[in-house]
Formats: structure tokens, C-alpha cells, sequence
């Protein structure tokens, strides 16, 4: 029994003295600022020092960076115990312009075997690489676009969409946004931007508090500070479509169904100065009424009128579609989109094209 207890404290005092005998790496520093710096200054370097306070030689086996933007170098010969290394990180910011935060992975012979080296700063873009990323200035504030796409949005639920800036000058700006509709809100993040930096504005279009159906549109202006002379219109557009995924077999059976007497006004040769009206019928042959969310044409010349917007099944209503050629922009020919949005499942969008021929 004592050879037995003898033998198991000589394993462990063993294994305590080859964890011991290892390399072993301290950083000197771990995190480099670089601060602010301009873009047109080219690469940066900063010098990582390491010591190998172990009992055995201390290699570094790799080092990798998160991006082609941050190259790490580094020596391969093998470092002493009590002898100090480095691994210099350079920095590329062309094309960069805004906050950096980069992180390197050092793999070495030790346990553990992962060290983490960082660098960051802000670069100062450059006028060229401004104008590329950002080519809106409103004053010293530049943005991405001024359009705002959410793209297809479902009644009753909300999506969001993104605008890039950047704060191009030597002071912080708080950017605010005015004129919006209720049913869109916008995050600023940060809310305070310092000199240098990118912000991202988050849009948040809540389709629930919207009457409005197929393509919607807003105007919104945009302020460097609040109470600055200089802003900027902003265009937020959406698609507004009824879901009808959730729809039982019956509902789908018992669905409205949508017919339009014509798909095609043509009004043929007609003087410039004139005015014309058709009429045409608006058809249920459904089983549940037939609701008309909204008729819409972008043409100022097209105006249009309908006696009822729910329809019972086997019913009909009555459009009336005016043409009035003295407002129309186009010199040559009229040729115009009406767009029926309706609660037909199968078919929540009818179109009627309106054309004709204006007498030289």
C-alpha cells in the first residue's frame, strides 16, 4: 500500500513539473489606439512586445487577422525564456474612412494557446474616398443615398431599412430627422457622433398604422444638428401587400374574384388639349364582398373616380377614368398605368393602361 501511495505522489509531482517546464508568453500591452488619423497618411504600424516568462523555448505558430485590411507580421525563430519578441500589426485604411476595431488571433506552443492583440482607431476619409462612399453632403454631414427602400412589407407587421452617414467634421454633430409620418420611426445610432466616425439611421415602417396600400411614399429632411441651415429630403418607399398565406381552403373558395370589363383604354389619335372619359365596370364573381383598397396612377393627366369600393358577389361598380392631354409631360403619346389593389387573393392587383396618339 505505501509503494502504491509512493508511486501515485511521484506521477503527480512529475505532471506538476511538466506543466511547469512549458513556455509561458506575457503581453507588454495587448490593445493599440492609433486615435485619429487622415486616410491620405498610408498604412499604419504598431509594435506588439512579448516576453516568454516560461522554462522552455516559446514559438509563435501563426498569426491571423480578421480582414485583408490589418496584416500581422512576426518572428519565427524561437524566443529564450526571458527573452522578448514583438508582432507588428499594419493597419491599411484606404477605403476605410470612419471607426476601426480590429482583432488579431496569435496561436503559440503554450497552454493556452490563443492570444488576442487588438487595434483601433478613427480614420479621417479622404475627399475622393468620401465622395465614392457617401457622395450626399449636407453640410458636414455626407450620406450613403437619400432613398430609403423597405421593400415589401405585409399589412400588420413592420420592417426596417438603413442609412449610412458620416460625420465629416472637426466636431461632434447630433444629427435629427423631421417631417416623418406615424407610422415610421428612425433609431440614430450613436445619437452623438464624433468627428470622423459613421452612424447608421435604422427606419422602422409599421405597416399597422398605415391606411395606405401598394406603393407608399414619404418625405423626410434630414439636419447635420438641429436648427442647422443645411438639410437634405429623404424618399422612404414601400410596398404595401395583403397576406393572404393564412388563409383557410374555405376562405380561399369563398374569395372575391376581380374582373375589369377592359384591360386597355385606347384613346387613338387625339389633339393635345383634350379631354376624354371612359367608363368601365369593376366585377365581383366571388362569394365574399369585393373591397377596393386603392385605385392609383402616378400620371397627372389620369384622374379617376369609382361609385362604391365594396362590392357584393355578382355585383359591380363603376369607374370612371378621365384623360386630360393639356397636363400631360409627354409631348408625343399618352401612356399610363391605373393600378386597382383589391382583397382578391388570387389576383390583389389589376391593371388598365391608358394610351393614345397626340395629333402633330
Amino acid at each position: 500500500m505505501h509503494i502504491l501511495r509512493n508511486f501515485i505522489s511521484l506521477c503527480a509531482i512529475c505532471g506538476a513539473l511538466a506543466v511547469s517546464a512549458q513556455p509561458q508568453v506575457k503581453w507588454l500591452q495587448n490593445v493599440h489606439d492609433f486615435g485619429a488619423f487622415d486616410e491620405d497618411m498610408g498604412p499604419v504600424t504598431s509594435t506588439f512586445r512579448l516576453v516568454n516568462t516560461g522554462t522552455e523555448p516559446l514559438v509563435i505558430v501563426a498569426a491571423r487577422a480578421t480582414c485583408g485590411c490589418t496584416v500581422p507580421s512576426y518572428t519565427h525563430d524561437p524566443i529564450a525564456p526571458g527573452d522578448t519578441a514583438s508582432v507588428e500589426v499594419t493597419y491599411n485604411p484606404a477605403g476605410r474612412p470612419g471607426k476601426f476595431d480590429k482583432r488579431v488571433k496569435i496561436e503559440t506552443n503554450t497552454l493556452p494557446a490563443q492570444s488576442i492583440i487588438t487595434i483601433k482607431g478613427v480614420v479621417i476619409g479622404a475627399a475622393q474616398t468620401l465622395r465614392a462612399h457617401y457622395p450626399i453632403e449636407v453640410g458636414k454631414l455626407k450620406l450613403r443615398n437619400t432613398a430609403i427602400p423597405f421593400g415589401e412589407i405585409y399589412k400588420g407587421r413592420t420592417k426596417t431599412a438603413f442609412l449610412d452617414a458620416y460625420n465629416q467634421s472637426e466636431d461632434t454633430i447630433r444629427p435629427v430627422i423631421e417631417g416623418l409620418p406615424e407610422y415610421i420611426e428612425v433609431n440614430i445610432a450613436p445619437k452623438a457622433v464624433p468627428p470622423g466616425e459613421q452612424l447608421t439611421l435604422t427606419f422602422f415602417y409599421n405597416s399597422a398604422r398605415n391606411d395606405d396600400w401598394g406603393l407608399s411614399t414619404a418625405e423626410a429632411r434630414i439636419y447635420p444638428n438641429r436648427g442647422a441651415a443645411e438639410s437634405q429630403e429623404l424618399s422612404l418607399m414601400a410596398i404595401v401587400n395583403e397576406d393572404f398565406s393564412k388563409m383557410s381552403e374555405k376562405h380561399k373558395a369563398d374569395a372575391p374574384r376581380i374582373a375589369v370589363s377592359e384591360s386597355t383604354v385606347d384613346l387613338g389619335r387625339i389633339g393635345k388639349g383634350s379631354k376624354h372619359t371612359a367608363e368601365l365596370s369593376i366585377d365581383n364573381y366571388g362569394k365574399d364582398p369585393l373591397i377596393i383598397r386603392k385605385i392609383s396612377c402616378s400620371d397627372p393627366e389620369i384622374s379617376f373616380k369609382v361609385n362604391k369600393d365594396k362590392i357584393k358577389h355578382g355585383s359591380k361598380a363603376r369607374l370612371t377614368i378621365s384623360v386630360d392631354t393639356s397636363k400631360s409631360k409627354d409631348g408625343s403619346i399618352i401612356n399610363s398605368k391605373l393600378i386597382i389593389i383589391t382583397n382578391d387573393p388570387q389576383r390583389p392587383q389589376s391593371a388598365v393602361r391608358i394610351v393614345g396618339e397626340f395629333i402633330k
